[in-house]
């Protein structure tokens, strides 16, 4: 069964970590022709479009603010509507323009706690957007990332909320961080919010919910990752000789008893 480029690119560009997408396009555009860039660029938009995507600093771009009629992002708050430049990761073509939509009385709010509550807890890189929708609904995207290539890791903290005319809201957390320094590990956390009922709905409310679910969200990554060092590496530690230093596989291949049989094909 043959596999198109097409899809091999769609593959890798879909198991990339967010924060390291310029990377993956200029490793990329370097293996393949340029007859293949459309292709290659394809996949990256369907990424940023599906994940989000942070330009300059504090605008999202990601499928629930993308414009229908064109290939540029809403920004709710600013009114305007802007393209995304990947390799600088910056809006450009920004242009003043009317949601053809109604925003609900308590958006400016809103958006006046969502600003604070960045600012309270979120030490990292930190950018949100609300999107109004019908019947006085609101989508709100939330992202803190912190890139730090130089010491070999990236990690992306995103979570969305839905809240509808009625008070129902729910949500989903995602959380990914990548280390690759002589190695390559990565922590992949995805998982929805408790669904609750604000009964009177307003700016407060929905922050105090957004609050509590992601504190209750990074309790469970922290008791997941305590499990798995305190249990699951404790117990593969011991399985695993201490030599005390790192092992170089290509010159110490033969130095073994089963590298040995391989070498020596018995």
């Amino acid at each position: 069964m043959s596999v198109t480029l097409g899809e091999i690119v769609g593959e890798l560009v879909k198991t990339a970590p967010l924060g390291e997408l310029g990377d993956v396009k200029a490793d990329l555009y370097a293996l393949a022709s340029d007859e293949n860039s459309a292709t290659i660029n394809d996949a990256l938009d369907r990424q940023i479009n599906e994940n989000g995507l942070v330009v300059s600093g504090n605008l999202i771009a990601s499928k629930l603010n993308k414009d229908t009629s064109s290939l540029k992002y809403w920004d709710y708050i600013g009114k305007k509507k802007f393209n995304v430049d990947l390799d600088t990761k910056r809006a450009i073509d920004i242009e003043p323009a009317l949601p053809g939509v109604e925003y609900p009385g308590y958006f400016e709010k809103l958006v006046e706690l969502l600003e604070q509550y960045g600012n309270d807890h979120y030490p990292s890189d930190y950018a949100y957007t609300v999107i109004p929708g019908p019947e006085n609904s609101v989508q709100i995207v939330i992202i803190g990332q912190k890139l730090n290539k130089s010491n070999f890791y990236t990690g992306m903290w995103k979570s969305v909320y839905s809240v509808d005319g009625s008070g129902k809201i729910e949500g989903n957390v995602k959380l990914d961080i990548h280390y690759y320094e002589d190695g390559n590990v990565r922590l992949d956390f995805d998982e929805a919010t408790e669904s609750a009922s604000l009964g009177e709905v307003s700016a407060s409310a929905i922050v105090n919910y957004i609050n509590k679910a992601e504190n209750d969200a990074t309790l469970k990554i922290l008791e997941d990752f305590t499990l798995l060092n305190q249990k699951y590496f404790k117990n593969l530690r011991r399985l695993l000789p201490v030599t005390k230093s790192k092992i170089n596989w290509g010159k110490a291949i033969g130095a073994y008893r089963l590298g040995s049989d391989v070498v020596n094909k018995k």
